[in-house]
């Protein structure tokens, strides 16, 4: 590694240097959000992936402290376009285990599958799951619906 001229170091304390420290960037605490926003479009909701061997997943779901999801559809879709045979089934779970099927299409090239999930919480995520779809193409997520966070 070569060295650094006295005048570049960074602990040299050179005329560059002076007057600059550092500190940690303020965070803001928890407690000064006292208000949420209700009702506003659903953000986050996307996601994509690669097939790999006729299969592919997608996770999604809300984040943060606060967060809430009302999901109404999803919207699926490929790069194959609607020649795509593929079938996807759209799970409501914890992480990466699916525990209810929340919605099923036949066309994974291109649907919109109706959802019957009232809320979402973080750390319960909708999980796509692709079958039969043709290898190396990519798959798309887009949930829509409405989102409460906190402001």
């Amino acid at each position: 590694m070569p060295r650094l001229p006295s005048w570049a170091h960074p602990l040299a304390g050179g005329q560059a240097q002076r007057g600059l420290a550092v500190r940690p960037i303020r965070r803001t605490p928890i407690e000064a959000y006292t208000s949420k926003v209700q009702g506003v479009p659903l953000q986050g909701g996307q996601g994509q992936a690669v097939v790999e061997g006729g299969t592919a997943t997608i996770t999604v779901g809300p984040q943060g402290l606060g967060v809430l999801w009302y999901p109404v559809q999803v919207t699926v879709s490929s790069s194959v376009g609607a020649l795509d045979t593929s079938t996807v089934a759209v799970y409501l779970g914890q992480i990466s285990v699916g525990t209810l099927q929340g919605g099923q299409s036949y066309a994974g090239g291109g649907d919109v599958v109706a959802l019957a999930i009232q809320v979402m919480a973080p750390g319960q995520n909708l999980i796509a799951v692709w079958s039969n779809a043709t290898n190396g193409s990519t798959v798309y997520l887009n949930v829509n619906g409405t989102m409460d966070a906190p402001a």
